[in-house]
């Protein structure tokens, strides 16, 4: 059982690890001229494949007008596009363009970690063992309790 201090220890470790990768990720956005919430919905919809609105909202943990206006803004920019569901025409689906598809897939995981990526070839090879142990277990556990 974890006592309160661990805990604590835990909360602040996982915000600052969150903060950090919240700054690559608007740096990385800004560079492409688009938005953290942009870009996630850009990476749901790349991970996921098409997906309706509601699908999408509920995905992402937006409102269904909020991302409504995201596809809007990237649509405009020619990084999305809605189409009509060919399983059932009642419904609209929405999809990456190509190009986002491309970068998403050869150079997108390069850059959006690069600052984490430098520090971790710094660490010694025990440091970057422990790292790998340590994140790898996480991910396990909370596979393992999402499927539950």
């Amino acid at each position: 059982m974890l006592q309160q201090e661990q805990v604590v220890q835990l909360v602040d470790n996982l915000f600052y690890l969150f903060q950090a990768l919240h700054r690559g990720m608007e740096a990385d956005a800004s560079k492409a001229g688009i938005t953290v919430p942009q870009r996630i919905v850009m990476h749901q919809l790349f991970k996921l494949g098409p997906l309706s609105v509601k699908e999408l909202s509920q995905k992402v943990g937006l409102t269904h007008s909020t991302i409504s206006g995201i596809v809007d803004r990237l649509e405009r920019k020619g990084m999305a596009a809605r189409f009509q569901d060919p399983e059932d025409r009642r419904f609209t689906k929405v999809t990456v363009s190509e190009n986002v598809k491309n970068y998403l897939q050869n150079q997108h995981p390069r850059h959006l970690f690069e600052f984490m990526t430098d520090v971790f070839k710094d660490a010694s090879v025990e440091e970057q063992r422990i790292i790998l142990d340590g994140v790898t277990t996480l991910r396990r556990l909370l596979d393992k309790e999402e499927q539950t």
